[in-house]
């Protein structure tokens, strides 16, 4: 900080230190926006596909295709084999 008060180039050196924080600033929003998107969806899909297994494993118990609890195990295999 000294060297750059003995030389009076502290306005420079602000206004280069600001372009770059501008640039990386620009640089963090697109991926932040990038992750974030890719994230949700795949949270969405995720969370839609457990609904359409919950959805299902309780038709097959509503038509006595099988009983609630092999149903239930085989749910939770399922969802434990997917992650």
């Amino acid at each position: 900080m000294r060297t750059v008060q003995a030389f009076t180039g502290e306005e420079r050196a602000v206004r280069l230190y600001r372009e770059a924080l501008e640039n990386t600033y620009k640089y963090g929003r697109k991926a932040g926006l990038t992750k974030g998107l890719g994230l949700g969806s795949m949270h969405c899909v995720l969370f839609l596909s457990w609904a359409l297994l919950v959805w299902f494993t309780s038709v097959v118990v509503h038509k006595d295709i099988a009983d609630g609890g092999k149903s239930f195990t085989t749910m939770l295999n399922v969802v434990i084999a997917g992650l």
